[in-house]
């Protein structure tokens, strides 16, 4: 008759197989899915003369593009600007671009294989240079109504109070 401890050997010696087998099967998978991997873009700077990016983790010696978009409207503000690689795969760029009434900008990267763009990087920066964004209604009416409404509201109250008093 078999002891307990050789039966609960037995499963964790095919578990253990089983993952083994498993973490070989996926190891050239794994690996180019590591490849495959979402590239390093930072926008180092924006301000309202242009963005300076780095990036890292590109394909090395290639060219590849950038593209500058206004966060707020979607609109491109410059590219795709072509820019090249060094051997080990980082670009350092500064893109002139006129970003005064700009507050969000939306950097990207692109690689080209055949006429097909693929978008590698991104990242998103803001500028400080265009206006604020609007909230709410630029109307002096409407803040006349909301402060007599108030004012009313506080007559009210006062009113109610100094009745209670009084009975």
């Amino acid at each position: 008759m078999p002891s307990i401890r050789s039966s609960l050997r037995r499963p964790t010696t095919l578990l253990a197989a089983a993952l083994l087998s498993a973490m070989a099967l996926a190891g050239p998978a794994a690996g180019q899915a590591l490849a495959a991997a979402p590239k390093d873009l930072q926008v180092s700077s924006a301000t309202c003369g242009g963005v300076s990016v780095v990036v890292q983790g590109m394909p090395s010696s290639q060219q590849l593009f950038l593209l500058v978009r206004n966060v707020a409207d979607g609109k491109t503000l410059k590219g795709p600007a072509p820019v090249q690689s060094d051997a080990g795969g980082s670009v350092q760029s500064r893109l002139a671009v006129d970003l005064s009434a700009v507050r969000t900008v939306d950097v990207s990267i692109w690689t080209k294989k055949g006429e097909t763009l693929t978008m590698a990087a991104r990242d998103t920066a803001v500028t400080r240079c265009g206006p604020l964004p609007m909230t709410g209604a630029a109307s002096s009416r409407d803040a006349l109504l909301a402060v007599a409404l108030l004012v009313i509201g506080a007559l009210l109250v006062w009113r109610t109070r100094a009745r209670r008093t009084t009975r």
